[in-house]
């Protein structure tokens, strides 16, 4: 094995390792079943999952391309491609967020508790929960799913901004 063959593996490796880190902030096989009796979901669209999975997508596409543009065999034949077959089907699979008494999931990966946001602001087609000292979680909802939220937000969530 060469420091060619390596540099592929490589490339293919940490493609992988990114690919495999947008499937797992979804979806969790081993999961815990989710706090408090479930209240509603809403089944994401594809433009919400294209913004939910934004920062993966453009450094997969990156590691790809930066690969094409520096001279020599970076990357194995056709793993490019393979690549790009799996991220369109990942944003084809069906996303839902869960909300329940205790909180707000993504599908079954990750569950954030009404208790930690302090304020809530809806923007266009998103729903900002912040967190008290800073940061938030972005919810992409539609207008008439977002109407639908709203008792539910105003429940859970003391302040709106």
């Amino acid at each position: 094995m060469d420091v060619s063959d390596l540099t592929r593996y490589a490339t293919v490796a940490l493609a992988a390792l990114v690919y495999g880190a947008m499937v797992s902030g979804t979806v969790n096989p081993w999961a815990r079943p989710r706090p408090g009796r479930e209240v509603m979901q809403l089944r994401t669209s594809f433009r919400a999952r294209i913004l939910l999975y934004r920062w993966y997508l453009l450094l997969i596409l990156g590691i790809f391309l930066g690969v094409r543009l520096l001279p020599g065999s970076w990357t194995t034949e056709g793993a490019d491609v393979v690549s790009l077959l799996l991220v369109a089907g990942w944003l084809l699979f069906p996303v839902r967020y869960s909300f329940t008494e205790q909180g707000v999931g993504l599908h079954t990966g990750a569950f954030w508790d009404w208790a930690s946001f302090g304020s809530y602001r809806r923007a266009g087609g998103i729903v900002q929960l912040r967190r008290a000292g800073g940061g938030g979680v972005s919810l992409y909802l539609n207008h008439p799913q977002q109407q639908a939220i709203l008792p539910l937000l105003r429940r859970h969530i003391s302040q709106r901004t």
